[in-house]
């Protein structure tokens, strides 16, 4: 049987169904063993970034800012080496009757860094605050599910989504929980604040926005991808929002880019992608990009004024689940051909083509014109962005699902193995 990332999900949105044993509801309200909350805060420095969770000198959410066009700080090493590596327990679960194991950190899973910290959620159902250098835990929250949502930080705040349908905020100095909003469904969708606002997305089939301080919703709009015939775990908005200039995007089950109102949640357009998109949108100049699975294995790439299809990249009738990383006017992308893409942003052609062993899932990160990015075939590997050469890569323990997060040249990136690792000088 052919594996999609829609047959990797069914077992987490079969939990969330209760066909898999649930946690007991006393082990969901007291502390779990893995609940380490610090009696002494962190030195978190005094938060600078104003009032959104975007900066230029280090990663606080999934892409960097919230178009997506962020991706770390250099300079990246020629060779990097592994620094360190931590081992995240196991969470057995049932998948359609039979056992299995969910180990690692999943799709997207990307950290963030502040300060001298790393955080990362984990499909194993924890959320981590690493030290950044030396890989000591400092706290960590267990949560009803997995962490398989990319961590947002804000205000000295971690906000993430988890498979036991909460959106939760956490204080990054100490890993007390503030506050959870209770979304219904999966939340596989990350966070992102803008000018004071929390946005995301869900299986719910709800893009929604949320006073970050309160967890308080401010607006909701149902954007669908759910209802009869959608397979377990594979519902509503899986992407992650991108937003810009008053504008949201996300993607749905049903094949929809949707422009939303940021000010009220009113639709502005909707444009049609024409299979289940869980790559994020990206926002780059006038036009909005995003890209299909399966049943249209396209990149699209849109006008933002009014969601006209200006061009398509097809390749081999590749499925994406890769959210594409656009820098100086190139797309570069992973395949499910086992191919990181790289294509024109302006026309859509192919530009190179660089092959992996195995389908490329994670979604890659271009720093110092290098491109930095996993493969299921359980290589990290840095390319050079200008022609796909192969600069470096390294063996890891498992396959790669999750997206690395680079800070002055060092990379901090998970495996569906189990492992977390940092590489650097």
């Amino acid at each position: 049987m052919r594996i999609t990332r829609r047959t990797v999900l069914q077992g987490s949105a079969l939990a969330a169904a209760g066909l898999m044993p649930p946690l007991a509801d006393d082990a969901l309200a007291a502390p779990h063993p893995d609940t380490k909350i610090r009696e002494t805060p962190l030195p978190l420095p005094p938060w600078k970034y104003g009032g959104s969770s975007t900066a230029t000198d280090t990663v606080l959410m999934f892409r960097g800012n919230p178009a997506h066009t962020f991706y770390g700080t250099g300079p990246i090493p020629d060779a990097p080496r592994m620094l360190w590596k931590y081992r995240m327990p196991d969470f057995p679960s049932i998948n359609h009757g039979k056992p299995v194991v969910w180990q690692g950190t999943g799709w997207t899973g990307q950290a963030s860094k502040l300060g001298n910290y790393i955080y990362v959620g984990s499909v194993s159902c924890i959320l981590y605050c690493f030290e950044a250098r030396t890989g000591k835990v400092e706290w960590s929250l267990r949560g009803g599910r997995m962490f398989k949502s990319s961590v947002c930080i804000y205000d000295n705040k971690v906000y993430v989504g988890n498979v036991d349908d909460q959106i939760r905020c956490v204080d990054a100095a100490t890993g007390r929980e503030i506050w959870k909003f209770d979304t219904k469904r999966d939340c596989d969708s990350s966070p992102c604040v803008v000018d004071g606002r929390l946005y995301i997305a869900g299986e719910s089939g709800y893009a929604r926005c949320l006073d970050p301080q309160t967890g308080k919703e401010i607006w909701k709009t149902f954007v669908d991808g759910i209802g009869p015939g959608t397979p377990p775990g594979s519902n509503g908005s899986e992407t992650s929002p991108a937003i810009a200039d008053g504008e949201y995007y996300c993607a749905t089950y049903d094949g929809i880019l949707f422009n939303i109102d940021t000010k009220d949640g009113r639709i502005r357009w909707k444009a049609k992608t024409g299979d289940d998109t869980d790559a994020s949108p990206v926002v780059y100049g006038d036009f909005v990009y995003a890209a299909a699975e399966e049943k249209a294995p396209h990149l699209y790439c849109f006008a933002r004024k009014d969601g006209r299809e200006i061009w398509r990249y097809t390749d081999n009738k590749v499925a994406w689940y890769s959210t594409p990383a656009i820098v100086n006017d190139r797309i570069y992308i992973g395949g499910d051909d086992k191919n990181l893409h790289c294509v024109d942003a302006r026309t859509g052609k192919a530009i190179w083509k660089f092959k992996t062993g195995e389908p490329v899932w994670t979604s890659p990160c271009v720093v110092d014109d290098k491109v930095v990015f996993g493969s299921r075939d359980a290589n990290l590997y840095i390319l050079d962005a200008k022609d796909g050469r192969e600069l470096w890569r390294y063996k890891a323990d498992g396959r790669f699902l999750s997206t690395p997060c680079i800070v002055d040249g060092t990379i901090w990136i998970g495996t569906a193995s189990g492992w977390f690792y940092c590489f650097g000088t």
